[in-house]
């Protein structure tokens, strides 16, 4: 009788939070070995936990995160934990900082000694870029003008030092970097949150910069496939984006046109907010053939509870 093969290990930071709950669903459900460290920080979904996955209730920025990371020998390792919420970055910026840029070096850290390491994915953010006059390709400079895009930023910087000078981490690492990324579990304030919350129950949506605030957006489900492709054939950085871009002023037309509902908004102004965030998403399409499950309108529909063309 053959021996039974051992299905992959995948650890996953941060794979509590909005975006990764979904990727550590996803893998638990491909029948991998999933571990994740997450620190249930604001946006965490812990209702997820239900023993299908191994879990570390621990603070990546804590050098201690790398004894886990070993122990745990896993060949894929995806880092997406980080506090992300750039008010908060702005309020907050010594702590966002150091928290996140400590978080990344003990990832570097560890994966560097890890034997059986296949992949590393760093997940980053179009908002790396700084404000966008054109839609910036992957060889262009990183201009971050944020707190929390600085310490992105400085991830992405890591990753090509720890690529090009350590031989155990030459082309075994990837680099994500995401457009505005929506879907169930969101949170406020993120701005689709805030515009579902207010066609549901009336709340008031304030709108930085007179609604002018240009973005891309890309459907959560959209996701765990995207990132599976990246372990299975990615190298180097990604702009993951279809391009489906809005000011905030066109995407409440556009959901208040799909549900018939009139959205609630008011004068807002965020300090340093960049303007317009748009990249060119060919690279992952035309090398490694990335496809989006969804669309932003189907996937925008979904959210939004709307079924079929009813309105």
């Amino acid at each position: 009788m053959a021996a039974m093969t051992q299905s992959p290990k995948i650890l996953i930071t941060g794979g509590l939070g909005f975006i990764f709950s979904h990727v550590t669903e996803y893998f638990v459900a491909k029948g991998w070995q999933v571990v994740v460290i997450d620190n249930q920080s604001a946006g965490s979904h812990p209702e997820i936990i239900d023993g299908s996955f191994t879990y570390h209730d621990f603070d990546v920025s804590d050098s201690r995160v790398q004894n886990i990371i070993l122990e745990e020998n896993p060949e894929y390792v995806v880092h997406a934990a980080a506090i992300s919420d750039v008010d908060y970055s702005i309020k907050n910026p010594h702590e966002v900082i150091a928290k996140n840029m400590l978080g990344n070096l003990h990832l570097f850290e560890a994966c560097r000694r890890l034997p059986l390491l296949k992949k590393f994915i760093y997940i980053s953010t179009d908002e790396v870029y700084g404000e966008c006059e054109h839609r910036k390709d992957e060889s262009e400079i990183i201009f971050p003008r944020n707190p929390y895009a600085c310490s992105k930023a400085a991830g992405s910087l890591m990753r090509i030092a720890y690529d090009n000078t350590y031989a155990e981490l030459m082309d075994k690492t990837a680099e994500t970097r995401f457009c505005n990324v929506f879907g169930p579990r969101q949170a406020l304030p993120k701005i689709m949150p805030l515009i579902k919350e207010s066609i549901e129950q009336g709340s008031t949506v304030s709108v930085h910069n007179k609604g002018a605030g240009y973005r891309e957006y890309l459907y959560v489900k959209n996701i765990p496939p995207v990132i599976d492709l990246i372990l299975e054939k990615g190298n180097r950085t990604y702009n993951v984006t279809d391009n489906s871009g809005y000011s905030v002023s066109d995407l409440i037309e556009k959901v208040e046109e799909l549900t018939g509902k009139k959205v609630t908004v008011q004068p807002g102004h965020r300090p340093g907010m960049d303007l317009k965030y748009q990249m060119d998403g060919t690279r992952i399409r035309s090398e490694l053939g990335w496809i989006p499950p969804y669309s932003f309108e189907d996937g925008l529909k979904e959210y939004l509870g709307i079924k079929g063309n009813a309105v």
